[in-house]
Formats: structure tokens, sequence, C-alpha cells
């Protein structure tokens, strides 16, 4: 390939000492250039880089075939748990379901429906237990309040009144809960209050009732027992 020299040229508005040196040596011929097929180009831009492009390609494929795979394992793992609920619940088996399933969503919902079927029965300890898992299993959900607030009923039928009352009390506070929930549990600790001859209390947790948005139910409630003279 024919290499051009270093050459002069010269601009006339400045000094011989001072005009520019461009250095054509490494200048590629343009007629030589244009002889270069595409094909080369590719070939010559492969060899100069194939290694930064097979690593980004190994990398990719590893990314695509991981997060694909974990995705399939997930739903794999979704079906064989719904699967052994309708099972289970066919079966009527289930709290051994909701022991073996404590921590996710469907065993916190099999924990559910136990601990209301014991509740019914007043077997109140049995109650407390699956309304445990219940509420550990439905955290963060709508249902979570619920498992709770049986848990807190469950307890007060089963003697412990004063760590039924304090539950009731923290459900109340809790504002990650639901709004109905925390009325609901206003509304027993404004009556419990109300029986024991505590008015700040009542005031406080009737206010608590009234200035909910989503209190409907709880708010009649309250209206009727404060109607019917307390």
């Amino acid at each position: 390939m024919h290499r051009p020299k270093k050459n002069k040229i010269h601009n006339p508005t400045l000094p011989d000492d001072q005009q520019d040196v461009v250095d054509e040596r490494h200048l590629v011929d343009a007629r030589e250039s244009e002889e270069i097929s595409f094909e080369d180009r590719i070939r010559i831009y492969w060899s100069e880089n194939k290694g930064f492009i097979s690593g980004s390609i190994f990398v990719l494929a590893l990314v695509i075939i991981g997060f694909n795979g974990m995705r399939i394992l997930q739903s794999q793992a979704e079906a064989k748990v719904q699967a052994a609920y309708a099972e289970a619940k066919a079966a009527d088996t289930l709290d051994a379901f909701a022991q073996a399933n404590a921590g996710s969503e469907l065993g916190g919902l099999a924990a559910l429906s136990v601990a209301d079927a014991a509740y019914e029965a007043a077997d109140f300890e049995r109650a407390i237990n699956f309304y445990t898992i219940a509420s550990g299993g439905l955290e963060d959900s709508i249902l979570e309040g619920r498992a709770l607030i049986g848990q807190a009923f469950a307890r007060f039928y089963n003697g412990q009144e004063a760590d039924a009352l304090a539950q009731l009390v923290d459900i109340a506070a809790n504002a990650s809960l639901a709004e109905a929930t925390r009325a609901e549990a206003a509304y027993h600790l404004a009556i419990e209050a109300d029986l024991a001859g505590r008015s700040d209390d009542f005031d406080r947790y009737t206010a608590q009732i009234e200035n909910s948005e989503l209190a409907g139910q709880w708010q009649q409630r309250l209206a009727m027992y404060q109607q019917q003279g307390r």
C-alpha cells in the first residue's frame, strides 16, 4: 500500500516557522480503501473485536437462560403448590397443608380456613395457632388484618383477655393494615372502654372510627350503640 510522505501545507497568512505540518504517512489512500470489500471489513472488525463480542454474547445468553429458567421453575413450583392446595381442600387436610406451607399465601389461606372452623367449634387454642400461621402467610395482604382480628378474639375467649385487648390496640394503631380492619378493632375497643368507664378512650376510638372514610359499617354500629343509650 502506498504511504504518502510527510508534507507541509502552506498558509500565506502565517510566517514560515508557524506553518501547519500534516503527517500524511498515516492516512489511507482513498482509492485503496475503496478496494477493501464489505466482507473484508467485517472480517477485520471481527478479528480485532472477537474477544469482546464473544464475551458479550456469552453473558447475554447466560442472563436470558437464567431468567427464563427461574420463571419456568417458579411457574412449576406455583402450579405444584396450587395442585397440592386443591388436593388438601378436597381431602379435608388443609391443616397439614397450612403447616407444610407456612409463610406462603396459599398456606395462609389454608390456615385461615382451619382457624375459622376451629373458632366456630370453640376450639380457641387451635384457632389461635392457625390464625398465627395465617397472619404470617397473608402478611401485607388485605386478609392479614382479618387473621389478626380472629386471633385476638380467639385469645379473648381462651381466657387471655389482656393479651386480646393489647392486640386490638396494636391493630387499631397499625397504619399498614386495611382501614376497615383498624376500624373494627377500634369499635370493639370503644365498647370495652365505655363499659369500663374510660370515657377518654371511648372518645378517642370513636373519633378514629368517625374520621375513617372506609369504616361505614362500624360507624353505623357505633351510632346504633350510642342511640341505645350506651
